[in-house]
């Protein structure tokens, strides 16, 4: 018998929809919305791994519900820039919810992924990580599966090196641990209990993100304040204590 934990999903939906499904699960579990594109190869991985968690996997991942769809959209006609900003005409704006209204229900249309390729992995109602654009199809399953994994722990995540730069921009504070396509998952996994270990001693949030470069940075409101190369944390925060 399939899980009810996993779902194939059609229809238009925006964040208000998933946040009900946010509340149903109070903080027991990590929900996932993927959102497939027919027209990309590299999107077999992610239904591929869809596949593999209603044949069974999803019965070891006790804190994830997953929904997922497929969607038409051709990659060379998507949107370039996400959302809609306020100068969109407004009987375009009427006519492209219309013809949504008049969508096949069969097909996942997300209004957070208008361009019908990418996931979003809800942590909270408020912590949301969207991967879409020219996102890394391979790290689909990692992603998730990190996630789970830090999931009620301190450790935090940054959905790759746009969202770290949105993390400068709006001047936040905090660790910055990115590690790159080198980076081995039990290199992750060991620094991620390194970070567990410190405990309450480590007042300043620590983030974990997918990059390009092996380091470690103190980020204070926006500002990069130290940085080491390499995934010493130990020698990290003994620079940073006598700063």
């Amino acid at each position: 018998m399939g899980s009810n934990r996993i779902k194939k999903l059609g229809g238009n939906f925006d964040n208000t929809a998933f946040k009900k499904i946010l509340k149903q699960l109070n903080g027991r579990a990590i929900l996932v919305v993927a959102v497939i594109n027919k027209n990309c190869d590299e999107c077999q991985k992610l239904l591929k791994f869809a596949g593999q968690l209603e044949a069974g996997f999803i019965d070891k991942l006790p804190q994830l519900v997953m929904l997922y769809g497929i969607n038409p959209t051709p990659l060379d006609e998507s949107p370039k820039g996400g959302k809609s900003d306020n100068s969109t005409n407004s009987e375009e704006d009427g006519e492209g919810k219309k013809k949504r209204a008049l969508a096949d229900s069969r097909v996942l249309n997300w209004d957070e992924i208008p361009e019908g390729h990418g996931y979003g992995i809800f942590l909270n109602e408020t912590d949301i990580l969207y991967y879409k654009g020219t996102f890394n199809h391979d790290e689909f399953a990692t992603n998730i599966i990190d996630n789970l994994r830090r999931f009620k722990s301190s450790i935090k995540t940054l959905a790759g090196l746009n969202a770290k730069n949105l993390f400068f921009k709006k001047k936040r504070t905090g660790i910055i641990i990115e590690t790159s396509g080198a980076t081995q998952q039990s290199q992750i996994m060991e620094l991620e209990e390194k970070v567990k270990s410190y405990g309450n001693k480590l007042t300043t949030p620590v983030y974990f993100c997918k990059g390009i470069n092996q380091e470690i940075t103190l980020v204070i409101a926006g500002k990069t304040r130290f940085r080491i190369k390499g995934h010493n944390l130990s020698k990290f925060l003994k620079k940073i204590k006598t700063m």
